[in-house]
């Protein structure tokens, strides 16, 4: 009697412990490219289709720095799909085992905005430039150029950085505050006319690696699963309509040789590790 009694409780446990495993969220996790708004809005077609093929909720969340993401997402169980630029794609899955399933097919291009074509012309020392964060992929792509050009982060240069739209960022730039400024192309393009008329395009990178979608068995989701819900995602009319409104042209499968590979980016990731470590308590 006891045994029987013992089986059905174990019973009723293990559905429990299934039905709060179906309704338990997914979450997925995006690096604040962009402000809250246009990421929920720009990812909405992923996450409805998330939602309908593993029957389940599925949030989605950002930070309000790239550190600030990094950091949660190197922790390992916050985020169970990763979506983020190549840097700190990579320390994720040196740091919290999270493994490369797919990217875009058109990469990441960085920008620098001054108001004057001569403003590396050192007559003035420091430069005041702003970006968005010490660990953004723009800033580092921006960063590394300008030390090629011989010009060095507090010797000829001032960084500041402000958690904000690009189109601050512009407003900051006509305003006199800074005299150059970096943010991704895609954020270049939503600038206002007004103020692309007013600056002047200092550099425009060839393109870099592409953001990158990272997972990890949890929540009774396996690696495999993850894998192939994105490669469903890519062909299905959602994954269409997320192409067109991000023009990010097409998704590519990433497997880890192929993630390995990206190695021109290395300095980059161990710039990005440097000033995470640096900033930690």
């Amino acid at each position: 009697m006891f045994f029987r009694q013992f089986l059905v409780s174990l019973c009723l446990c293990s559905m429990v412990f299934a039905q709060d495993i179906e309704k338990s969220a997914i979450r997925v996790g995006i690096a604040p490219h962009s402000s809250a708004r246009i990421i929920l809005e720009s990812h909405k077609e992923l996450q409805r289709f998330l939602e309908e093929y593993f029957k389940r909720p599925v949030e989605i969340l950002t930070a309000k720095s790239f550190s600030d993401f990094a950091k949660k997402s190197n922790q390992g169980d916050l985020y169970d799909l990763i979506i983020t630029s190549p840097n700190l794609a990579f320390l994720a899955y040196e740091k919290a085992d999270y493994i490369p399933l797919m990217t875009y097919k058109k990469g990441l291009e960085t920008i620098i905005l001054s108001q004057s074509k001569n403003v590396l012309d050192r007559t003035k020392i420091p430069l005041r430039i702003a970006g968005q964060d010490p660990v953004s992929f723009a800033t580092l792509c921006a960063q590394q150029w300008l030390e090629e050009q011989g010009f060095l982060e507090g010797k000829d240069l001032s960084y500041a950085y402000y958690v904000s739209a690009s189109d601050s960022l512009g407003a900051i730039l006509v305003r006199d505050e800074v005299d150059m400024i970096i943010m991704s192309f895609p954020n270049y393009m939503k600038l206002s006319d007004d103020i692309k008329q007013r600056v002047h395009v200092l550099y425009h990178s060839p393109a870099q690696p592409s953001r990158i979608y990272l997972a990890k068995d949890s929540k009774e989701i396996s690696l495999d699963r993850w894998r192939e819900a994105l490669r469903v995602f890519s062909l299905s009319l959602d994954g269409r309509k997320h192409l067109e409104n991000t023009k990010l042209e097409e998704f590519k499968s990433l497997d880890t040789d192929s993630f390995e590979a990206i190695g021109h980016i290395r300095d980059i990731v161990k710039k990005t590790e440097k000033r995470l470590g640096g900033d930690q308590e």
